[in-house]
């Protein structure tokens, strides 16, 4: 089925922030951002690109501005590739605050069978017999 017009409104509903609060991202900020980009690749740490991302938000305050507002809006500019893929096929107007975006993300790029296949891994390693740790 092809995607007609009103299928490309945005997926993320971005909270109104109050006309008298003036919100921007300065240039640092943006850089921050753009230097901690996530693919949705299998070697990249889901969890640790959200820490990464609101150590950087955590930077600037806003007064009047929540942590939706600010999520919702900077979130989806740290996703490249598969993961910005990801949230442009999400369902239009599907995801209205923080904790439903990054639970959906860790959902799909951090899901619990991927956490078990790892453990498995670990738990499964061995050394074989005159093998160096570093080869094994």
């Amino acid at each position: 089925m092809s995607k007609t017009r009103g299928n490309y409104g945005s997926r993320v509903v971005r909270p109104k922030i109050c006309d008298k609060t003036h919100f921007e991202l300065k240039g640092q900020y943006l850089k921050e951002l753009c230097e901690n980009t996530i693919n949705g690749l299998e070697h990249e740490d889901a969890n640790e690109h959200i820490k990464k991302v609101i150590e950087i938000v955590d930077l600037f305050h806003i007064l009047d501005v929540t942590q939706d507002q600010v999520m919702l809006r900077v979130f989806p500019m740290s996703l490249t590739g598969a993961a910005s893929r990801w949230l442009r096929n999400e369902p239009s107007g599907s995801i209205t605050n923080w904790e439903t975006l990054k639970m959906k993300f860790l959902n799909k790029y951090c899901p619990p069978a991927r956490t078990a296949r790892k453990m498995d891994e670990i738990n499964n390693f061995q050394q074989e017999p005159n093998e160096s740790l570093f080869r094994a």
